[in-house]
């Protein structure tokens, strides 16, 4: 078998996707709308309205701007009401450093590098060093391992 698409089986999908006018309709919606705006379901939306039943009152919310710690601020935006409400503090004045926690980060995930370089059985120092085992131990933006 022919692993190449030849020019009639491209002239059979045209003729086969022309055939069908849906397939027009939902071509020109994306293209006017985009792929994900064109395959919102309206149904689901009116099924999930964006309803809470709980209200927290405001309070200064962190940003973590490029720091790629959001993680770290969306924590501690859900935890600052609990704090303040708890130790009876005025939330507008609570503030929750964003460092302490990162600092912690860092050093679990140093620890945890450490540890799995101690369990590899025959410790090959080339393969760390290639693997950048060391160089991207404590680094943002996720830890999948």
């Amino acid at each position: 078998m022919d692993k190449q698409i030849s020019i009639e089986q491209i002239s059979k999908f045209s003729e086969e996707y022309n055939k069908n006018r849906n397939n027009k309709i939902i071509e020109n919606a994306i293209t006017k709308n985009g792929l994900e705006n064109a395959c919102i379901d309206r149904q689901v939306i009116i099924e999930n309205v964006p309803i809470f039943n709980i209200e927290l009152p405001e309070s200064t919310r962190y940003d973590q701007k490029d720091s790629y710690k959001c993680w770290i601020y969306a924590g501690i935006n859900v935890i600052k009401h609990n704090i303040a409400q708890n130790l009876n503090i005025d939330i507008m004045k609570l503030e929750i450093s964003n460092n302490f926690i990162a600092f912690f980060d860092k050093l679990e995930k140093s620890n945890n590098a450490y540890e799995n370089i101690i369990e590899l059985e025959n410790t090959d120092l080339d393969y760390i060093h290639k693997e950048k085992i060391v160089e991207y131990c404590v680094s943002e933006g996720g830890y999948w391992q």
